[in-house]
């Protein structure tokens, strides 16, 4: 029988086609917005499917069916922990900068996914032309595989594997730390940034590869039955349910273009941090209040630290230096603080006593109700009601 159904194997066959059918069509959406990051989402889905399928075939009669079946169970690449982590922190990289393109400054991460290549293509080559036809004995698993077959399933080559892993999410995590402060620093309206969805992708993928780590680790201590590791592999599925599903949500939601480089970001950072105070700040600090006062630049609900930047006749280098240092506040703090005075000022206008307090705050340069109330809060101690309340 080509494939033995009972709960075991049954159980993993819709997480595998589910995660199979949207790895699929994250690929065929690489020509919408965000192409390339949901194409490397699609085959980060398609990848943890085939550890799933590991397990599925294993316990639908493959491992021991002794025929080529079997020889395909340990000459496939199942185990891809290996590519899973540089693939995560690319999916950060495409998703946070709509004009990401591989180039030449991402070729130090491919290094071990070629050596994995390499070993993967190479196994069977040597063992087949070498060793061939093999010894049916139960080492040789009764003629189906040869010496070199379980290279990729040694405990060095899978301790490379997970610290590999490790080491990108740590990578993803600090990019995604700054991506935040960028956000805040360049950004006055933070609404049309999923912000949740690109963590819940990073804690996801991290729990799937965390809890088949916590198994592995477990049975080199004390080896756990087939039986028993088959519970890591159920966790996984349930967790490529909310991969695919989520992640084909998201691409399919029309979200502004977003141009975040890590590498530069970085370098700004640095740089500006480096150069001494500037010795005109409360030059620029009296420039920039004269402007806000004037102008009302805040009033625009999406302004961003570019926009501002020109309009003071300076670049973002600069006028997040003033901000930061002569207000004490990011980009973000430092227009919804103008917008939030702006609702109070209104508040108190005769004029405005016919408009909602939400006409007011979207008036004032704020575009949800969740955001009006966040900063509201933020900059007053109380929530616009409470100050209202406490007015009257």
């Amino acid at each position: 029988m080509l494939f033995q159904f009972n709960i075991y194997s049954s159980l993993l066959i819709p997480p595998f086609l589910q995660g199979l059918l949207f790895g699929m069509l994250l690929l065929a959406g690489t020509q919408k917005r965000n192409g390339t990051a949901n194409g490397i989402l699609g085959i980060i889905l398609i990848l943890l499917c085939i550890k799933v399928a590991y397990w599925m075939l294993g316990f639908a009669g493959w491992y021991d069916s002794h025929n080529w079946l079997t020889s395909l169970m340990f000459y496939f690449p199942f185990n891809v922990t290996l590519l899973i982590g540089p693939l995560l922190y690319f999916y950060f990289l495409a998703i946070t900068n709509e004009d990401f393109k591989f180039s030449k400054k991402q070729i130090a991460h491919l290094w071990l996914p070629i050596g994995w290549l390499i070993v993967m293509i190479g196994k069977p080559i040597i063992d087949f032309a070498g060793y061939y036809p093999f010894l049916q004995t139960p080492a040789y698993q009764f003629g189906t595989r040869g010496p070199w077959a379980e290279l990729d399933k040694t405990m060095m080559f899978n301790v490379i594997s997970y610290l590999s892993f490790v080491y990108y999410l740590w990578l993803t995590l600090a990019a995604y730390g700054n991506y935040r402060e960028y956000a805040d620093q360049h950004f006055s309206t933070l609404e049309n940034i999923d912000f949740r969805w690109i963590r819940r992708v990073i804690y996801a993928i991290a729990a799937s590869i965390g809890i088949l780590f916590i198994y592995q680790f477990v049975s080199w201590i004390s080896p756990l039955s087939y039986k028993t590791d088959w519970y890591s592999y159920l966790f996984l599925g349930i967790l490529i349910y909310y991969i695919s599903i989520k992640g084909y949500q998201i691409q399919m939601v029309s979200r502004p273009a977003l141009h975040f480089e890590q590498e530069v970001f970085i370098s700004a950072e640095i740089g500006a941090t480096d150069q001494a105070k500037l010795p005109d700040l409360k030059v620029w600090v009296d420039k920039l209040r004269v402007l806000m006062a004037q102008e009302k630049p805040f009033l625009q609900c999406d302004i961003t630290s570019g926009q501002l930047a020109k309009m003071i006749g300076t670049n973002t280098s600069i006028l997040s230096k003033v901000i930061n240092d002569g207000f004490g506040l990011n980009f973000n703090d430092f227009i919804n603080g103008y917008r939030t005075q702006e609702v109070i000022k209104r508040l108190t206008a005769k004029d405005q006593l016919n408009i909602t307090l939400l006409g007011i705050a979207l008036e004032s340069g704020f575009n949800s109700k969740a955001t009006f109330n966040r900063a509201f809060k933020k900059h007053t101690g109380k929530t616009p009601k409470q100050y209202i309340a406490h007015k009257e």
